[in-house]
């Protein structure tokens, strides 16, 4: 009888055994799964303080005298090298980038004082959207990082881009210092520090220069 019932028990062991390694298989996989998920779960950072910008370029006089001529005004696009216009008997004055004339602020036959500003002039060239983050959120922002932008001026569409450059500074220290108590110490407020977008997309941001922006960028969980 022991030799009959051998080979049943045998077979039982081994259904037991391949079933625990089955249920091991099973949920060695699903820790992973959840692993997987949970890595690469994603948040998404946003700001609407954001806007269109680029360098400006401030046209002066070297010399006093009294402007001739100025062929430029606001809306204009100027050439590098440019002759924009020049003093009587005097100085010329040229555009050092090709851009946009964003204000001018002479007249003709206007008697200029040195370093007074003629013009302003927009770097077409750079053109990027400069997007302030809370400090809380730089940690989690690298250049490079793609991020998806959307423009007050075209509605129902996101433009691709990517983080140029992350400032080290804070926008309000940069706008003219820490704000400060009368007892001289800190008072503790939420700062933002700007960082620099490039738009990848085919638009001409030239053309909402200073208009609003909203830009978001996805982070994963494990960054």
């Amino acid at each position: 009888m022991e030799t009959e019932n051998k080979p049943a028990t045998e077979v039982k062991n081994s259904n037991t055994k391949f079933l625990a390694a089955v249920i091991t298989i099973v949920v060695i996989a699903a820790v992973a799964f959840a692993a997987y998920i949970l890595l690469t779960r994603q948040r998404t950072i946003s700001t609407g303080n954001a806007r269109v910008t680029t360098d400006l370029i401030y046209i002066t006089a070297m010399m006093p005298g009294v402007l001739e001529r100025f062929n430029v005004h606001s809306g204009m696009r100027v050439e590098a090298g440019q002759i924009i216009g020049w003093l009587h008997r005097g100085e010329s004055f040229r555009s050092p980038i090709d851009g946009i004339v964003v204000s001018t602020h002479a007249v003709v036959d206007q008697h200029i004082r040195p370093m007074e500003p003629l013009a302003v002039i927009a770097d077409i060239n750079n053109l990027h959207i400069q997007a302030n983050f809370y400090e809380s959120d730089i940690q989690d922002i690298r250049p490079g990082q793609p991020v998806a932008v959307t423009l007050d001026g075209v509605r129902g569409r996101t433009f691709a881009g990517y983080v140029r450059y992350i400032r080290r500074i804070t926008e309000l220290e940069l706008a003219g210092g820490p704000i400060m108590v009368q007892t001289g110490t800190f008072r503790r407020i939420t700062h933002t520090i700007p960082v620099e977008i490039v738009v990848t997309d085919d638009v001409d941001l030239s053309v909402f220069l200073g208009t609003n922006a909203r830009v978001s960028l996805p982070v994963l969980a494990g960054e």
